[in-house]
């Protein structure tokens, strides 16, 4: 029989998600209406929009699991095992990896902003003008290339970075909204080629791109023209398509290069709310929003309730691999050893690089001591609620270092490499870098891993470079072409639909 549960939850959630904007905003006193009442007026399809942005929120998406897994499932995260949750991921147990509720709410995201995009053209309601419609379908464009692009680096491989014997391809590309019951029946779709999902997001996002503005008022918490350039270096890369990477590079640091933090104020950026540098992220505006004891950023990656506190509040799940603390920088009092990071920790000596003075000791409230991640600790107002950030100016200078430090990119450029590198280096407290070759293409990578560590990117930066992941001294190194690097799709998906083709080894 055919598995109907995914497709039935898509349309449920559809529907109850238009309905709580109505309640919300007081338009409509029913407790449930369908998804063309909610769209029928200006006030309507605004709530419909926010609510998009919302879905990312959820601890499946950017509230943890798409900024906490790729740490532990690289390099730079070890589970403490003080909740449980997280060493399974740490350990890449065979199918402990991003779940069938991503791939879920991923899609159940697509599905609304393709039911909003389809009414927008047509929508004649009072107040509603040109400009509304185009910004609506602007940031719907972006919201959906983000959740594809978010989808595809999960369950695919990324150009020029297969195993050949064990592609499945990309994901399903869905471009119309689907509301009613038999509409989602006879949804069965296939994968795209992984080249067409890129292109569909490239198309996304360039699209959103023209129409977008900077910085506009509700920058950085809404979708924008410097957060759109990012996001296509940023895709472009993955591609390893330099030359349009470092396009989009020079042209989203051209509009918003002067954010880059400095040494003297960086750390105090992670304080703030929004960090300076932030070009996008989901604002989470109030305690109603709050993530929780359990799962939030918080929780998953410190125990402290504040920076150089005592106080006992998160499980520290997750924390920096000696790998990471010698990156960084630090020095633990008995040396960076395995036997001795078994121990309570406290920190010995710290290099000039400021970034890690966002790494301290937690409390032992929860067990042995490790020196912990702080960069998310309650900075809106409550414990575990903090903004989740997207993309940060700093990623795209290490974007375009990449760019033109690649060996064989047509933008190769040795010096302007350097200098972006540098720029990096000297606002972080470390003297200027003078390398070239391959050391200076090695250091780039380096200092993208120093810089966003804990931010979400490690697994993806490994998995698009073809590289194993190298989890000594902490876990058993998992070779590029172990089927662990894919996640496995959702069994009902499989199950539930006979063109959909479940990834190698699951």
């Amino acid at each position: 029989m055919k598995n109907i549960f995914l497709k039935l939850s898509m349309i449920a959630l559809v529907v109850s998600s238009f309905s709580a904007c109505r309640d919300a905003l007081d338009i409509d006193p029913r407790q449930s209406i369908d998804a063309a009442t909610a769209l029928n007026t200006k006030d309507g399809i605004s709530a419909a929009v926010v609510s998009v942005y919302s879905r990312f929120k959820s601890v499946r998406l950017y509230g943890r699991d798409l900024i906490a897994l790729p740490e532990a499932l690289a390099d730079n995260g070890f589970a403490t095992n003080k909740s449980g949750r997280l060493l399974n991921e740490a350990n890449n147990v065979y199918r402990a990896h991003f779940t069938g509720t991503h791939w879920s709410a991923c899609y159940n995201g697509i599905n609304q902003a393709n039911l909003i995009l389809d009414v927008i053209p047509t929508a004649t309601a009072p107040g509603i003008t040109a400009a509304d419609q185009t910004s609506w379908t602007a940031q719907l464009r972006f919201l959906r290339a983000l959740y594809y692009f978010d989808l595809v680096k999960v369950y695919s491989y990324m150009p020029g970075s297969t195993v050949p014997a064990q592609d499945k391809g990309g994901i399903p590309i869905i471009l119309k909204g689907t509301s009613t019951t038999s509409g989602a029946l006879e949804l069965l779709p296939s994968r795209a080629p992984i080249a067409d999902v890129y292109a569909q997001v490239i198309a996304d996002l360039t699209a959103a791109e023209a129409s977008l503005t900077f910085p506009g008022t509700s920058f950085p918490n809404f979708a924008n023209k410097a957060a759109a350039q990012a996001l296509l270096s940023r895709v472009y890369l993955y591609m390893k398509d330099y030359a349009k990477a470092k396009e989009w590079a020079d042209k989203c640091i051209t509009l918003a290069g002067s954010r880059l933090a400095n040494s003297g104020n960086y750390v105090a950026q992670w304080r703030n709310a929004t960090h300076q540098e932030t070009l996008f992220q989901f604002s989470l505006a109030s305690n109603a929003e709050n993530n929780g004891v359990n799962e939030s950023l918080q929780t998953s990656f410190t125990t402290l309730t504040a920076p150089g506190g005592t106080v006992t509040g998160g499980f520290g799940d997750l924390v920096p691999t000696i790998s990471l603390l010698n990156g960084l920088g630090i020095t633990l009092n008995g040396g960076n050893t395995t036997a001795n990071f078994g121990l309570s920790a406290s920190i010995a000596s710290r290099s000039s690089d400021v970034r890690n003075l966002l790494y301290e000791p937690g409390t032992s409230g929860r067990g042995t001591s490790k020196v912990e991640c702080t960069k998310y600790i309650g900075k809106n107002g409550f414990i575990n609620l903090d903004n989740l950030p997207v993309v940060r100016i700093a990623e795209v200078y290490l974007t375009r270092a990449e760019a033109m430090s690649t060996p064989g990119s047509p933008v190769f450029n040795e010096t302007a490499a350097l200098a972006d590198l540098n720029t990096i280096a000297t606002n972080r407290g470390l003297t200027a870098f003078s390398l070239s070759g391959s050391a200076l293409y090695e250091e780039v990578l380096n200092q993208r891993r120093l810089e966003l560590a804990f931010e979400g990117h490690r697994f993806f930066d490994l998995k698009r470079l073809g590289r194993d992941l190298n989890k000594a001294p902490h876990y058993l190194t998992v070779a590029f072409t172990d089927i662990r690097i894919l996640a496995p799709l959702p069994t009902s998906e499989v199950d539930g639909n006979k063109n959909m083709v479940q990834n190698a080894g699951y």
